[in-house]
């Protein structure tokens, strides 16, 4: 045992160590020690090395091999995936070949590797090009149905020239096209080899033989292709088309060649079956003394090497077939040892291929003994070199200082848990410490910064998946709100128009009718201002405005609301100020959109007590006519907290009762307000929760006179016929709604109408009745508009047919492919008397007839003798009144006057402005004044 003392010395011995022995004895020893055990272990561990080069350049060559095919084979479901979508988006119409042929030459053009791109139709129709017949130039291929094909020769632009040849061929009974009309998603048809003769083109055509021709007959070329074929659908499964595109194999072939793995290495490519797909090796993998062509298997083509590596699989793996993952076989040939790598390589699309890469120990051992040789002389070297340079240099470096080299820079790639341990050297003992405490500081720093950026973080997630979600809900309300919408409005509305021409109704059950036309409109302008949402949040809105009547614009807005509050059981006010304008340019479809959302959300949120609607001039001072004009609505329903008027003009945002939620959208108040926004003004909100709510705006709409003569009025009267001989109108609907809006409107006025349910029973009207005008929708069955279109413009007898094409959709899209497709010009659901008419008067070059307005005819003299009229005074004051338009201002009068023997004559009055009937109005009073 030691006494303490010693145990004390022994310390103080170590302080007192040197600091150039500390460092340099155990860095020469070190050094000792590495270059033995290199020099042991770089003979023990030569084989191991060959074995992990030999595994380093297989897998390295099956990588590369790996990624060619990803990337070689990626491209025919590409080319096929976006000619399929150029047919879904009708940028490429399979029924017309011309342009088909023209596009698949270009494809062909674009893309080399490609031997053939077409498609074949159910009716055995069949268009394609290709390097098929000869890899230099592109050949047109046509299958007409019946199984009859021909080859052409093509032009620079890809027309076509000559007759190369035809032959019997019917793809109809091809296994590619029979898998294709059962398939429902793309796929790869089986490989296909084929030897091809050069192409002698005459004067008069060209010749071709092709497949199995035998050496001695010619020059040939040999290539193999392997057809990805494409089913297209429509919407509900049934098989329209096929699309194939053969894409060459011998583009890999000359990649296994280009592969430099070892001077004698081997990669070839083989189906589970057997059948080779390429190969590096010179020996061609197509048995050209067979007709037809085969491809050779591993245990016939001519390569014994390729027959012994197939034989030796069988044996330790059973059948090709069961390979499933990678397999490495080690075995010798010819005296050679041979490193052997078996690499399955599957797609999505159903290809199941082997790569097999084969390489002999004797490409490289003689470099590794090379290399194993230089190493122990390196080391030796080293050995030397390193322990003179430690000799000298420790004499300026120190260990504490390496330490805290060492510790700053683990600081800097994040290790902050290695501490300083400084011994020996009191002056950076201190150091030591003071890194130590600066490393704890900076760990507890990064530790509280990680956690605030993990948090962040989990929020900014939370924020994405809200607005993903949220423009998900909104994408799939936009699509299924519209055809939903606009079909039955279409018979709202159409039949509203019908009632309106009807004569035999009185004034107020046409009051009644107007009413339901008014509402239908502006719910069909809701569903289009949804729909425009997105143009909104782009800033692609513009405001259009037009001059229109103000004070029946405002009646139409009270009317409909006034309606809701009756339901309801609440007072609806409305209040407007006695100097309103009387014409406004302003966006009549905006304003209105914007006052119903928010008289609607106020009705909609009040359940006792009143709902006012003010509408003033403002106080601000107007320059010239430019007139500033407040709206504002008030109710006493649940109103609103401070937190959530923040929210409410948010898109999808609903706030308060969650029964009244489920009444809306989520979009009225956002629409409202950034419409508000684009006529320079902003909705203010004033709220007390449970009391109610005020929303109010100014907007500056210029005061107009000939207001009216942007109204959409037929001036002459009510259509009742037309000039010359009795016309033929064709309608072609699956609705019977729809075609009898077209019908009630049209026959009345002296139109011969035919009905047809779909596009084939129109084609076959137009063959009997030949119409002088046919209207047809889009979207039916058996034979939609655009097939109708097309099969009508085919038609050598019938092509020059009008065409007026009917839709709910409000997608512009829709509208410019079908006036694409054919037809003349387009008519929007619900169709509009005014915007028919006009069309079918344009098209047909009509002179309608019209019969003279009521406000033109004389009173009845039996009839107005019994009306007291009021002094000429009062007389020339209601009829000032009238020509202005101020209707509010005439029924004032009319009350002021209503007492005495006037009571018929106010009554009348009354009737007249109430009902808006401001021309009849007018010849009323001139009656009295004449």
């Amino acid at each position: 045992m030691y006494s303490s003392e010693n145990k004390s010395g022994d310390r103080h011995f170590i302080r007192r160590l040197p600091l150039q022995a500390v460092l340099v004895v155990p860095f020469v020893v070190q050094i000792f020690a590495a270059v033995g055990l290199v020099g042991y272990f770089s003979f023990r561990n030569g084989e191991q090395a060959v074995n992990d080069l030999a595994n380093q350049l297989i897998d390295s060559a099956t990588q590369r091999v790996d990624n060619q095919l990803d990337s070689y084979l990626a491209l025919p479901q590409q080319l096929t995936q976006v000619t399929a979508d150029a047919i879904a988006t009708g940028q490429l119409d399979l029924n017309n070949p011309k342009a088909s042929e023209l596009y698949f030459w270009r494809q062909s053009k674009a893309f080399p590797a490609i031997s053939y791109f077409g498609y074949a139709l159910p009716d055995g129709r069949e268009i394609g090009a290709g390097r098929y017949l000869n890899p230099k130039d592109i050949t047109l291929y046509e299958n007409l149905p019946g199984g009859k094909a021909s080859d052409y020769t093509s032009d620079v632009s890809g027309n076509r020239g000559k007759l190369i040849q035809t032959y019997d061929f019917d793809i109809l009974k091809e296994n590619r096209y029979i898998k294709a009309t059962r398939a429902q998603k793309p796929f790869w048809a089986d490989i296909s080899g084929v030897t091809i003769n050069n192409i002698q083109v005459s004067e008069t055509g060209a010749e071709v033989q092709a497949g199995g021709a035998s050496e001695n007959v010619g020059d040939y070329s040999d290539y193999i292709s392997v057809p990805a074929i494409y089913p297209i659908l429509d919407r509900n499964g049934k098989f329209l088309a096929s699309l194939i595109c053969d894409l060459q194999l011998n583009d890999i072939n000359r990649f296994l060649k280009s592969l430099k793995i070892s001077h004698s290495g081997k990669v070839f490519i083989v189906e589970p079956d057997g059948r080779m797909v390429a190969t590096s090796g010179k020996k061609p993998i197509l048995n050209k003394l067979k007709y037809p062509v085969e491809r050779f298997t591993v245990f016939t083509i001519p390569e014994p090497l390729i027959q012994t590596i197939a034989t030796r699989i069988q044996q330790e793996s059973g059948r090709l077939q069961s390979i499933q993952t990678t397999r490495e076989l080690r075995f010798k040939y010819n005296n050679q040892r041979y490193f052997t790598q078996v690499t399955p390589w599957k797609d999505p699309y159903g290809l199941n291929w082997l790569i097999v890469v084969t390489i002999p120990e004797s490409d490289f051992m003689g470099q590794i003994n090379a290399n194993t040789r230089s190493t122990i002389l390196l080391c030796c070297g080293a050995l030397v070199l390193a322990t003179i340079i430690g000799f000298f240099t420790s004499r300026w470096i120190t260990g504490p200082i390496v330490r805290l080299q060492k510790a700053s820079e683990a600081i800097a790639a994040g290790d902050l848990d290695r501490p300083v341990e400084v011994k020996g050297i009191e002056e950076l003992e201190g150091l030591g410490r003071s890194f130590n405490q600066m490393a704890v500081q900076l760990k507890t720093s990064f530790t509280v910064l990680e956690a605030r950026v993990t948090e962040r973080t989990v929020e900014l997630q939370q924020a994405k998946e809200s607005a993903d979600n949220a423009n998900a809900a909104k994408s799939e309300f936009l699509a299924n709100m519209s055809h939903e919408l606009r079909t039955p409005l279409n018979g709202i509305l159409g039949y509203a128009q019908i009632l309106q021409r009807n004569e035999s109704i009185n004034s107020k059950g046409r009051n009644g009718i107007d009413i339901i036309y008014q509402c239908g409109s502006h719910l069909l302008t809701l569903i289009n201002d949804i729909l425009d949402l997105s143009k909104i949040e782009a800033g692609k809105l513009e405001i259009n405005p037009r001059s229109f009547h103000f004070p029946s614009f405002l009646q139409g807005i009270v009317e409909i609301n006034f309606i809701r509050a009756q339901q309801k059981d609440i007072t609806f006010d409305f209040l407007p100020d006695a100097n309103l304008p009387v014409g406004v340019l302003a966006d009549e479809k905006r304003l209105r959109q914007v006052l119903i959302n928010l008289l609607g959300n106020a009705i909609k949120f009040t359940e006792r007590g009143q709902v006012t609607f003010r509408v003033e001039k403002s106080d601000t001072v107007n320059e010239g006519k430019n007139t500033r004009i407040r709206f504002a609505i008030a109710d006493t329903g649940v109103g609103m907290t401070p937190k959530q008027v923040e929210k409410i003009f948010q898109p999808f945002e609903q706030v308060g009762d969650t029964k009244k939620q489920s009444e809306g959208t989520g979009l009225g108040l956002a629409i409202s307000h950034k419409i508000v926004f684009l006529m320079d003004s902003e909705i203010k909100v004033e709220s007390i929760s449970g009391k109610g709510s005020t929303f109010s705006f100014e907007v500056q709409l210029p005061e107009v006179r000939d207001w009216a003569a942007d109204s959409r009025v037929v001036s002459q009267g009510a259509i009742v016929g037309y000039a010359g001989e009795r016309r033929k109108i064709l309608l072609i609907d699956d609705r019977w709604e729809n075609r009898s809006v077209l019908l009630n409107l049209l026959e009345p006025i002296g139109f011969t109408i035919i009905e047809a349910s779909n596009g084939q029973e129109g084609l076959q009207q137009v063959l009997q009745t030949v119409p002088d005008l046919i209207i047809t929708d889009l979207a039916m069955p058996v034979m939609d508009g655009f097939e109708f279109l097309h099969s009508l413009r085919s038609h050598r007898e019938l092509q020059h047919h009008i065409v007026l094409v009917s839709s709910a959709s409000v997608f512009e899209i829709d509208r410019h492919n079908s006036i694409t497709a054919g037809g003349n010009d387009f008519l929007p659901k619900p169709i509009q008397a005014e915007i028919l008419l006009e069309q079918v008067q344009k098209y047909l070059k009509l002179e309608w007839i019209y019969q003279a307005p009521k406000d033109e005819q004389l009173w009845d003299l039996d009839v107005a003798q019994e009306i007291k009229p009021p002094s000429r005074a009062i007389l020339t004051q209601l009829a000032q009144l009238a020509k202005m338009g101020d209707l509010e201002e005439v029924m004032e009068v009319a009350q002021q006057i209503s007492d005495g023997d006037n009571a018929a004559f106010v009554r009348e009055l009354i009737q007249m402005a109430e009902a808006c009937e401001i021309k009849q109005l007018r010849a009323f009073i001139q009656q009295y004044l004449a």
